[in-house]
């Protein structure tokens, strides 16, 4: 069967040189590359070491509150974290 216009070799030519051209940008460089999001930039700027170093004495100073029945709670720190975390969860 013939197809009046279409001649094979124009078709395998151009056949061949899309291949070529897409061989070009197949070819990646074999660098590793890494990406930090907005949010693991600001975490960055928290050392562990400070914000954490002391959380221990911390915790035992609080147990002895409690215990002591001396501990009291800031109600507005308290509320303020509460409607944080809920904004952030869309609730």
């Amino acid at each position: 069967m013939r197809i009046n216009g279409a001649q094979p070799n124009k078709i395998i030519n151009l056949y061949n040189g899309n291949k070529k051209v897409t061989d070009k940008a197949s070819v990646k460089s074999n660098k590793d590359s890494i990406e930090i999001s907005s949010l693991g930039k600001s975490l960055s700027s928290i050392s562990t070491e400070d914000s954490f170093g002391n959380s221990s004495e911390k915790v035992d100073r609080i147990k002895k509150e409690i215990s002591q029945g001396t501990y009291k709670a800031d109600s507005k720190l308290t509320a303020n974290k509460m409607i944080d975390i809920m904004k952030k969860r869309g609730i």
